[in-house]
């Protein structure tokens, strides 16, 4: 039986990880996973989501973990009622703090609440930074992340990329408290474990999933629906994920170039489903610090191209996979990355699989994760 001290300590080394509007629910499950399965007691708090929710039911079952969950979420609630419960949420984990350890923004949801209580928990409060600003900020320093960075006893940062944006952005006197735990694979289901690669698949079809944003360069399938010579590879061409309305005039674009189009969040059988198929992945981003699809891809087994932007063009580089960098937006360019991994696809499998490898979360916390203790 436990002593009133040893009870004191158990308690005092949870962990508390927030994601105000589980915004990233499979990463989120994967870190609350990895945490446990060194044997940390971890207290998640986020929101019900219309999406990707089956994460949030299946973190119960992990040793050591509880969920507590609001109505804060876009997909479940509206502006003001998601602050409130937000606020609510919020109040919960300070009248909780006494028992944490450590205490781990994922997503700032709503910064006035933030700054408050981030700032009563600051000797706890570890922020990780998924991108340096928001997508979309024009400006160079984005002020409510500037805040919650100043007010953090550490920084964990989820690429070397996303690390030196912000460095550049904010300045080298966050540097000292500041580490890099790599985004590690990601299931596209809580029960699903990494797929082998195999060198036997010949691509059918090249396919873009994720959400369709403007940053995402999908307009790189009007090209590849124009040439002829994809056409005569007998190269299908796919976008699943659901659009943003300011692309409207574009997907009908591409529509009407034959490319099918599904604008739709797809549910897990779906994704499996798609993760099976002879296809080639495309990740023509304009611009990212990086990509959640990558690392899922990666966990799936799938081979993908990729923009050289932000920590894709890093990753690649890093696993000797720079024949299937993207030179330009252009259907030429995704040829010539197709030739290459026609030519070497041994090589090619191989990195795929090395990369897969030292992607695992439990590698990761191992070597990278000291920010949580």
């Amino acid at each position: 039986m436990l002593s009133a001290s040893e009870r004191r300590t158990a308690l005092s080394s949870r962990l508390a990880i927030v994601d105000p509007g589980s915004f990233i629910l499979p990463y989120d499950f994967q870190l609350v996973k990895a945490l446990a399965g060194q044997g940390r007691s971890v207290d998640f708090y986020g929101s019900k989501t219309r999406y990707n929710a089956e994460f949030l039911q299946a973190m119960p079952s992990l040793s050591g973990v509880t969920a507590r969950a609001g109505s804060i979420s876009s997909t479940v609630a509206s502006r003001w009622r998601g602050a409130l419960a937000y606020v609510a949420l919020l109040a919960t984990l300070l009248w909780n703090a006494p028992r944490y350890a450590t205490i781990n923004l994922q997503f700032s949801g709503f910064w006035p609440a933030e700054w408050l209580v981030f700032f009563l928990l600051r000797r706890k409060f570890v922020f990780t930074v998924h991108n340096a600003v928001p997508h979309g900020f024009a400006g160079l320093r984005h002020r409510p992340t500037e805040r919650l960075a100043s007010l953090a006893r550490s920084l964990v940062f989820v690429s070397q990329a996303t690390h030196d944006d912000f460095m550049q952005r904010y300045g080298d006197a966050f540097r000292a408290k500041a580490s890099v735990l790599p985004h590690g694979l990601l299931p596209v289901a809580p029960q699903c474990e990494a797929v082998p690669y195999d060198t036997s698949m010949r691509p059918r079809s090249l396919v873009f999933w994720s959400t369709v944003k403007p940053y995402k360069g999908v307009e790189l399938f009007a090209d590849l629906a124009r040439s002829d010579e994809i056409r005569e590879r007998g190269l299908s061409l796919a976008v699943y994920g659901a659009w943003s309305g300011e692309l409207r005039d574009l997907r009908e674009e591409l529509i009407g170039l034959g490319v099918a189009v599904h604008d739709e969040y797809l549910d897990e059988a779906q994704l499996l489903d798609l993760l099976a198929q002879d296809a080639v992945f495309l990740l023509p981003y304009q611009n990212a610090s990086q990509s959640g699809a990558l690392y899922s891809l990666l966990n799936h087994g799938r081979v993908f191209i990729c923009s050289d932007v932000g920590d894709l063009g890093e990753f690649m580089r890093r696993y000797g996979l720079e024949g299937l960098l993207l030179k330009d937006r252009s259907a030429q360019a995704l040829l010539d990355c197709l030739d290459h991994l026609e030519m070497h696809r041994e090589e090619v499998v191989e990195a795929f699989r090395r990369a897969q490898q030292a992607f695992s979360w439990p590698r990761l916390m191992r070597e990278a994760g000291q920010a949580y203790g």
